[in-house]
């Protein structure tokens, strides 16, 4: 008895076990319209990439102006907005012996004018012309062609070696952060457009024209300042107003995409769920670039084919947060 039980069990175990093998394989090849999973038919379409930072609108070349001697400004030639050229003369200072020399001599001059009298009036204007000539008032020179950004001076500011009086800048340019991961995207005259917060409907064109060599670590992440150029420079950019650029990383039209969550990964071969009539198979695949949505595939699949794409699944992120990858894609009709 106790052996025709035990044969029960075990046939009834052999039973359930081949539904199973069985109930898998039928739903792994069998397509069932009625289920939720969602279907990507395949098409051309264009794949770009861009890289977005955020910075700051600075000048390339930044030189700042500052007193060639302790003394008093006598003369302000300039002013913000001016366009200068290497020698120019911005300003004129006095130096503190001819600021004695004259303020002693018009003293003595405002005391003969309130006397009234001519002769001792005449003395002491040809005192303080002496006076005048005697020390000459020092020339405040430009170095570089440029415009004036600053003007931080007035006549009759007293002013020493270590005052700025101007800071000149050559041409203004976007300087943005770039992290370590995205870096290697970036490179001298790439082509970018560049928007400021303070005008976010104007777009403007630049190209990359410094990347710089060494990085800075922010918040635990490495960054490398790259420095955009705008083809020609607005009128309403200024100095310090905060700048989003948009790099293009790369480009390709008219390829063949799938969702990156339709793409499923066994050791190094890369496959998708293509789904027939009546069932579906699963295809191994080569793929290209990715812009973290939609993957290029190489072979494996042609247009029009369909695929299930995987529930649950999100594409890849960037994890910095100086910058993000922006993903595009246009589908050829």
């Amino acid at each position: 008895m106790k052996k025709i039980i035990v044969s029960v069990f075990i046939i009834l175990a052999v039973l359930v076990s081949t539904s199973y093998v069985f109930y898998n394989k039928k739903r792994n090849t069998k397509w069932n319209k009625n289920t939720n999973q969602e279907v990507f038919e395949v098409r051309k379409g264009n794949l770009e990439v861009k890289v977005l930072a955020t910075g700051t609108i600075k000048p390339y070349t930044r030189v700042e102006v500052k007193s060639p001697a302790n003394g008093r400004v006598e003369q302000v030639l300039v002013d913000e907005g001016f366009q200068v050229k290497p020698g120019d003369v911005l300003a004129w200072i006095s130096s503190e012996e001819r600021v004695a020399l004259l303020d002693v001599a018009r003293a003595i001059l405002d005391e003969a004018q309130k006397s009234k009298n001519d002769s001792v009036i005449q003395e002491a204007q040809k005192s303080f012309e002496i006076a005048q000539r005697a020390y000459k008032p020092i020339p405040v020179t430009n170095s570089i062609a440029g415009e004036v950004i600053v003007r931080s001076c007035e006549p009759g500011q007293n002013v020493s070696t270590q005052t700025t009086l101007f800071v000149i800048s050559d041409r203004l340019t976007a300087s943005v952060s770039v992290d370590e991961t995205d870096i290697g995207k970036i490179k001298l005259g790439q082509l970018a457009m560049i928007t400021l917060d303070a005008f976010p409907e104007n777009q403007i064109s630049g190209r990359v024209v410094k990347i710089a060599k060494e990085g800075m670590t922010v918040s635990d992440v490495v960054v490398y300042n790259v420095m955009v150029e705008p083809m020609e420079v607005p009128n309403y950019w200024a100095s310090g107003m905060t700048a989003n650029v948009e790099f293009l990383a790369f480009r390709k039209d008219n390829v063949l995409l799938v969702p990156i969550k339709a793409v499923k990964h066994k050791g190094n071969q890369k496959y998708v769920t293509v789904v027939k009539e009546k069932h579906w198979e699963d295809r191994i695949i080569e793929t290209g670039y990715s812009d973290g949505r939609f993957v290029e595939v190489l072979s494996g699949l042609q247009e029009g084919d369909k695929v299930l794409i995987l529930q649950g699944t999100q594409p890849a992120r960037n994890p910095s947060g100086f910058q993000r990858i922006q993903p595009m894609m246009r589908m050829i009709r």
